[in-house]
C-alpha cells in the first residue's frame, strides 16, 4: 500500500492524501493487533512522518534522487564484498595493534625500563631502551649476555614486526577505502557526470598553477602539491571507465526508488519497534511488580509443606492410622 503511495508522489498525487492515506492504513493496521492503541498508533506515524517527508517532498520534486540514499544501503546493494573486506583489515589492525601493546610491556619488563614522571611507554619509546642495551652488549663475550642479546633482539624483531603489520594493513584500509568511496560516487553520479566534475577540478588546479612562479621557495611547494592533486585527479578520470563497468554500470532510476523505499520501510520499522519495546518493557514492570508481591521462595514452601505433613501426622496419628 505504502509503496503504492509512494510512488504515485512522482507522478502527481498529493502530499495530504498521501499522508492521510497511510495513517488511516497504519492505524487499520495495528489497532485490530490490540498491542497498540488508536493514540499510540498514531504516534508511531506522526513520528514517522516527521523523518521522512523533506524526502517525499525532494521526490516530489526531483523524482527517485541518489541523494536521498545513505552510503550504506548503497554498499549492502552493490559492495558488500569491499566492504567486508574494509572490516576484516579493520579488524586486522585492531588485533596487530593489541599484540603490540602486549609486546611493549613485555620489552619494557625484559628491559626493567622505568620511565620518566608522565612519560607514555610505547613502541618508540621500548626500541630505543632495547638499541641501547643491544647496543651495550654486542661487545660481550660471557654467555649470559649473548642470551640476554638473543632475547633483546628478539623483542626488538617482534615489535618492529608488528609495526610493519599495522602500518600496511593501514594502507592497505586506505587503498580499499578510497576505491569504495570512489565506486560510490561513481553509482551514484555515472561516468560523464563524474568525469565532467573531476576535469572542472583539474581546471581549477590549472588555474592555480598558472598564478604560481617556481622560482619563488613558497610557491614551489604549492605548485608540489598542486600537481600531486592534478594528478590524482587524472588517475581518477582515467579509471572512470573501468570502474563504471565493475560496478554495473550507474544507478537506475528503478535501483534508486527501490533503495528509497527500503529506507522509508526501516524508518517506519525502527519507530514501530520503538513503541513495541516501550509496550515489552511496561510489561515486564507489571510482571516484576506481580512477582515482587506475590512470589514465595521454595524454601517458605518446604516449611508450610513440612508443618502441614506434621499437623497431617497428628491427625492421622489421632485416629490411630499411624502407630
Amino acid at each position: 500500500m505504502a509503496r503504492g503511495d509512494f510512488a504515485g508522489l512522482s507522478n502527481g498525487k498529493k502530499m495530504p492524501e498521501v499522508r492521510q492515506e497511510l495513517l488511516t492504513t497504519l492505524k487499520n493496521k495495528l489497532i485490530p493487533l490490540r498491542v497498540l492503541d488508536e493514540f499510540k498508533s498514531a504516534g508511531v506515524f506522526v513520528n514517522w512522518w516527521q523523518q521522512i517527508r523533506y524526502d517525499l517532498k525532494t521526490i516530489i520534486s526531483t523524482g527517485w534522487h541518489h541523494s536521498l540514499i545513505p552510503d550504506d544501503y548503497l554498499v549492502a546493494a552493490f559492495f558488500q564484498a569491499g566492504a567486508e573486506e574494509i572490516e576484516t583489515l579493520e579488524a586486522q589492525i585492531s588485533e596487530a595493534q593489541s599484540e603490540l601493546t602486549e609486546a611493549v610491556e613485555t620489552a619494557q619488563e625484559v628491559t626493567a625500563y622505568e620511565p620518566e614522571e608522565d612519560e607514555t611507554v610505547n613502541a618508540a619509546v621500548i626500541k630505543k631502551a632495547l638499541k641501547e642495551l643491544i647496543d651495550d652488549l654486542k661487545g660481550s663475550s660471557g654467555e649470559s649476555a649473548r642470551k640476554e642479546l638473543k632475547n633483546l633482539q628478539t623483542q626488538e624483531k617482534a615489535i618492529i614486526a608488528l609495526e610493519k603489520r599495522i602500518k600496511d594493513s593501514k594502507a592497505a584500509l586506505k587503498t580499499k577505502t578510497d576505491e569504495l568511496a570512489l565506486k560510490l560516487q561513481i553509482k551514484r553520479r555515472g561516468g560523464e557526470e563524474f568525469k565532467a566534475e573531476s576535469q572542472e577540478l583539474i581546471r581549477q588546479v590549472d588555474a592555480q598553477l598558472a598564478g604560481l612562479d617556481p622560482t619563488k621557495k613558497d610557491d614551489k611547494k604549492k605548485i608540489t602539491a598542486l600537481n600531486k592533486d592534478k594528478a590524482a585527479l587524472e588517475a581518477r578520470v582515467a579509471k572512470t571507465g573501468g570502474i563504471l563497468t565493475v560496478i554495473g554500470g550507474r544507478l537506475t532510476e528503478e535501483e534508486a526508488r527501490r533503495l528509497i523505499l527500503k529506507k522509508l520501510y526501516d524508518l517506519a520499522s525502527h519507530e514501530l519497534n520503538r513503541y513495541l519495546n516501550a509496550e515489552k518493557r511496561g510489561l515486564i514492570r507489571v510482571v516484576e511488580n506481580l512477582w515482587d508481591k506475590y512470589a514465595v521462595s521454595s524454601r517458605e514452601l518446604e516449611s508450610e509443606r513440612n508443618e502441614t505433613l506434621k499437623t497431617l501426622d497428628g491427625f492421622l496419628k489421632g485416629l490411630v492410622y499411624l502407630g
